[in-house]
């Protein structure tokens, strides 16, 4: 790895980073290992050790064992020094309930709960949010999900009528003083599931979600990061103009009626961003759907064209997934500088 060059804090933080991800994938290293893992000098890593263990975030973890010479002191990541709180609502039996997590720096769950509402709005966030922020003080940023899009500060799209038109974002980061991430249900469960599956920035992403009761979504993922659009509207997939009503429930009674209708919008999408992997979720969908809409694209797309088509049978696992690794970003710095050649 060559030097990287920019301001100086900036590459303080960018150093820093480096270490704590080598440190959380290798579990405990001397300083001479991470040296070695992430190319910088060990004079520059015994500095930010000193800072990392100074603020708790790294922790001396006993004598690397010997072969002779003199044992070296082995650092660890300390991956309960901060947590962040998730949270989302699930629809189940006609009532709403909000899943709460709350997990450590290496995304672990410490909590988890599920609260019962009425209905869903600030007021009842907030009284989750207390509550957990009351029991768990270390929690440094809080990720919510929600179906519908946010746009200049505002949801503009949302499955839940009092939250349109609210400025939830900047209301929850100014009453709490944290980062605050507000993710698209479908956007957070393709980064989920692009995280698994160990995607590469070369390959693109389309997850489609069918909700039992509401019109589908789609999550982009391309270029190694979620794809949202000018005005976070991409992934709306229901408004395109296919004559399928996918407000009618019984859409899925039929076997072929629903395979139909899901491969239309996939030959949809896929004629228009050709992604590498389709990802099927949702309801009444199975493996026998997912080889039907196959055959079916097999028919109206070049062969070539066809995407690799999954099932995914855990939709709140993905999604889960996705919401964790956007809230535990906001804890890290995300910069990037261009390396010397």
């Amino acid at each position: 790895m060559k030097p990287i060059s920019g301001n100086a804090l900036v590459i303080k933080e960018i150093n820093m980073n480096l270490v704590r991800q080598m440190l959380k994938a290798k579990g405990t290293a001397t300083k001479q290992e991470i040296a070695l893992a992430t190319g910088l000098s060990v004079v520059t890593v015994n500095t930010v050790l000193q800072s990392l263990v100074k603020q708790g975030e790294v922790m001396k973890s006993g004598l690397s064992s010997s072969s002779g010479g003199r044992p070296a002191m082995l650092f660890a990541y300390h991956s309960d020094y901060a947590l962040a709180l998730i949270l989302y609502p699930l629809e189940r039996d006609g009532c709403i309930q909000i899943h709460g997590t709350v997990v450590n720096l290496s995304g672990d769950p410490v909590y988890e709960t599920d609260v019962d509402v009425d209905q869903l709005d600030v007021a009842q966030l907030e009284s989750i949010i207390d509550r957990l922020l009351a029991a768990y003080p270390s929690i440094q940023a809080i990720g919510l999900g929600l179906p519908g899009a946010e746009y200049e500060g505002k949801m503009i799209v949302s499955d839940y009528q009092s939250l349109l038109g609210v400025s939830l974002a900047e209301h929850l980061r100014v009453r709490y003083n944290r980062p605050i991430i507000i993710e698209n249900d479908v956007n957070a469960a393709v980064i989920g599931f692009s995280n698994r599956m160990r995607v590469t920035p070369e390959q693109t992403v389309v997850y489609f979600y069918f909700p039992q009761r509401y019109p589908p979504g789609a999550g982009i993922f391309m270029n190694g990061r979620l794809y949202k659009g000018k005005g976070n509207f991409a992934g709306e997939v229901a408004n395109i103009p296919l004559g399928i009503p996918w407000g009618d429930w019984t859409l899925a009674n039929t076997f072929d009626t629903w395979c139909s209708a899901i491969a239309k919008l996939t030959v949809a999408v896929s004629s228009v961003l050709n992604p590498d992997l389709v990802v099927l979720c949702g309801h009444r969908i199975e493996q026998v759907h997912v080889k039907a809409v196959i055959e079916q694209c097999s028919t109206q797309l070049p062969q070539s064209a066809v995407p690799h088509m999954f099932l995914s049978e855990d939709f709140a696992a993905d999604y889960l997934s996705g919401m964790i690794v956007q809230t535990l970003d906001t804890l890290e710095s995300g910069l990037v500088l261009q390396q010397k050649r």
